[in-house]
């Protein structure tokens, strides 16, 4: 079976601290920074529009800022 990104993620085991419910981020951005697979993470929350919790290091209002800021996806076919 092929391991996941999820499955190498620092945040393993603490999903408590990454849902905050309007408490400080702080920790869960502290994990975020340092692991390995903060990229696929961000981009998941990205791609599937995530409204809740941190991934990525980024809390809903920072990946709504990101999100907005992002060009937009070429379209197959040219112009």
């Amino acid at each position: 079976m092929a391991v996941l990104w999820m499955d190498r993620a620092e945040c393993v085991g603490s999903w408590e601290l990454f849902f905050p419910d309007h408490a400080d981020p702080g920790p869960a951005k502290r994990i975020c920074a340092g692991c390995g697979v903060r990229d696929q993470c961000l981009g998941h929350a990205l791609v599937a529009g995530e409204p809740y919790g941190i991934w990525g290091g980024l809390t809903p209002g920072e990946r709504r800022g990101r999100a907005r800021r992002r060009p937009p996806e070429p379209r197959e076919g040219g112009t």
